[in-house]
């Protein structure tokens, strides 16, 4: 049976010094070779998904499939640094944007095929604060029903920005009807997404806010944090103010 590997990060925009930032995304992005990645906080005004999408092709060469990129935006006024995109070497057969109606959030739904076997990727952002537990899970059982709906039976794979700490209600709906995937891996969380020292001003606490929820018809044979290497030449400069993450699974 065929495995994918699918990634998560929130690129943090242009904050955070990107211009020195993107060469680690670019690097580690390719150490890794996920088959889709999802990003959140993607600038839109610098293209900034399409620019890491070429960069990695044409580090790529003549090795194939490459990377096509998707992308989606609320109409509010944080559009154009809060657009998510799915970056992908497969097949996508299906993009759909569902707006999650509050907070300027939406995620995307992208329909992939692998040799045969359809699954459903979903990238999402849901709201920040860190007090606004309520809302997302608000913002989670609007979105859960509409993926069913639009469902056929195929594997679905739900990842991004949660902004949800461990123990959180939405956290626990997730994982009333899904897997984490790093958990399944390690019996346990990480022990934080967010933030790296690439943040210097939010003093929200540390922990996991990140994830990767597969659902039963997946095994998942590995998973981990990704694009967690700092700079060589200064080791407070990471690709991220998060951590993403990665899992391999397989049908």
């Amino acid at each position: 049976m065929p495995d994918a590997t699918v990634a998560t990060l929130n690129l943090f925009n242009r904050d955070g010094e990107w211009e020195r930032r993107a060469p680690l995304v670019v690097d580690q992005l390719l150490a890794l070779k996920p088959d889709v990645i999802g990003f959140q906080e993607v600038d839109l005004v610098l293209d900034q998904a399409m620019w890491i999408s070429r960069q990695v092709n044409q580090r790529l060469g003549s090795e194939r499939p490459h990377y096509r990129v998707k992308h989606a935006a609320s109409s509010g006024k944080l559009a154009s640094v809060h657009g998510i995109a799915t970056m992908a070497r497969l097949p996508c057969t299906e993009h759909t944007v569902i707006d999650l109606m509050t907070f300027d959030r939406i995620a995307q739904r992208l329909v992939f095929d692998l040799d045969g076997n359809r699954f459903a990727f979903v990238n999402l952002h849901l709201h920040h604060p860190a007090e606004a537990r309520e809302e997302r899970l608000k913002q989670l059982e609007y979105l859960l029903p509409r993926l069913d709906a639009l469902g056929g039976g195929e594997a679905l794979i739900i990842a991004g920005d949660f902004n949800a700490y461990e123990g959180e209600p939405a956290v626990a709906l997730m994982k009333s009807r899904f897997r984490s995937a790093y958990e399944a891996a390690h019996g346990r969380e990480p022990e934080k997404t967010w933030p790296t020292p690439v943040n210097k001003w939010d003093n929200s606490p540390a922990g996991t806010l990140d994830y990767i929820f597969v659902s039963p018809q997946l095994d998942v044979l590995d998973a981990g944090l990704a694009f967690d290497q700092p700079s060589a030449g200064d080791p407070d400069l990471y690709p991220s103010d998060h951590l993403g993450l990665f899992a391999r699974v397989r049908w």
